[in-house]
């Protein structure tokens, strides 16, 4: 199985068509390097990149993209105006990305009082425009992510109708609204939804759901209840970065594999509030099962946190598949 985008004149494959969901603060080029090396993983997409006052120059997106991958990568742009979209997704091509996204489903805030993210969600002709653009700015593919509504879902088949027909080449749906929080169980029914309209619209093109997925069963399971052609996941991959792998039908991590795993990370993205959202997440292996244990390792150092995934990682016997060093 496998997910085709076409662009203008090129096209990107992604097999099998599970991603990475871009999630500002984590998914950096550290995290999905080492994510990818586990295998079963399709595809990912940068951390959002903001266009602003001017076009984002290559060498920007060229760091944001990082080291070339045995995987595409994308770049997500965030914007609230279009007149630097055209200069900036040309200069993603050049940068080497895979594929173009835009963020129309960021919730936060901050972003919204911006009239960016979600805050698009009230205005389709805007973000059919901003596809519009894009799409003619290169032959990239381009692709929209955006959540299912603000305060309704009323109107998702119009959104996702709209950037399809101003030429995206496949629509992400987060099944959640701008209003809810990631703790708001997702509604697959809205990805049906989406899935439908998108069959029935002027211009067919793929859904990928996003959200609610918590374990690897769950990607067989969302593509089977919804329809959707690929399924992305956000943070059950900080909880789990080989959810990929088993998913795919390798083996689960040992304790000292994913210990390993978390080390290596924290190593290659070493800034100290990483370590605590590490915790905040992890479950791999089983790992901080007893709530007591998270507490106590929250309020934790870094130096500490890291202290305890060393005394996992040291217990395993040396045999055990792929361990990961910061160079991995």
């Amino acid at each position: 199985m496998s997910l085709r985008l076409a662009g203008g004149a090129r096209t990107c494959t992604i097999e099998p068509p599970v991603l990475l969901a871009p999630m500002a603060g984590i998914t950096a080029a550290p995290f999905r390097r080492l994510v990818a090396a586990l295998g079963g993983l399709g595809a990912a997409v940068t951390e959002y990149q903001r266009i602003t006052v001017a076009p984002l120059p290559a060498r920007v997106l060229r760091r944001a993209l990082g080291e070339p991958l045995a995987i595409p990568v994308a770049v997500q742009f965030m914007l609230a105006d279009d007149q630097h979209l055209p200069a900036s997704a040309a200069n993603a091509e050049r940068a080497g990305a895979a594929w173009i996204d835009l963020n129309f489903g960021c919730p936060a805030p901050i972003v919204f009082k911006k009239c960016a993210g979600s805050a698009l969600l009230a205005h389709p002709e805007r973000m059919a425009r901003f596809v519009q653009r894009a799409v003619h700015a290169t032959a990239l593919p381009v692709t929209a992510k955006l959540r299912a509504g603000i305060d309704s879902p009323a109107h998702l088949e119009e959104l996702v109708c709209a950037v399809a027909e101003a030429g995206a080449a496949a629509v992400t749906v987060h099944a959640r609204l701008r209003r809810d929080s990631y703790e708001t169980p997702a509604t697959w029914e809205w990805l049906e939804r989406a899935v439908r309209a998108l069959r029935a619209c002027a211009r067919p093109v793929p859904v990928i759901g996003n959200g609610g997925v918590e374990c690897a069963a769950d990607i067989a399971r969302l593509r089977t209840l919804t329809g959707v052609a690929a399924v992305m996941v956000g943070r059950a991959a900080i909880a789990d970065p080989f959810i990929f792998r088993v998913a795919a039908g390798g083996a689960p991590p040992t304790v000292a594999e994913a210990a390993r795993w978390a080390l290596a990370y924290l190593a290659a993205a070493p800034a100290p509030p990483l370590a605590k959202q590490l915790v905040r997440y992890w479950r791999a292996a089983g790992m901080l099962a007893e709530p007591e244990e998270r507490r106590r390792l929250l309020r934790a150092t870094p130096a500490e946190i890291r202290a305890w995934f060393a005394e996992r990682a040291a217990a395993a016997p040396r045999a055990e598949p792929r361990a990961l060093t910061v160079g991995a």
